[in-house]
């Protein structure tokens, strides 16, 4: 008896419903006030926090922002 076969998907189901938009790209400011590598829960939170206090920031992830977020 043969076991069904599963297809393997490199995206995340939710991503059917609510598909991923890309990012305009805009221009860097010439000065910040912080720069955060990595955009997952902790970057983007810790982005937030700044940004209310009315810092200037800018987030860099390889990816998109949160895509990794466990």
């Amino acid at each position: 008896m043969q076991e069904p076969e599963i297809a393997e998907k490199n995206t995340p189901y939710w991503w059917e419903a609510a598909p991923v938009m890309p990012l305009p790209r805009q221009p860097l400011a010439k000065k910040l006030d912080a720069v955060i590598v990595g955009a997952g829960y902790a970057g983007l939170s810790a982005g937030l926090a700044l940004a209310r206090e009315g810092r200037s920031v800018a987030a860099f992830d390889a990816m998109h922002p949160g895509e990794g977020a466990s």
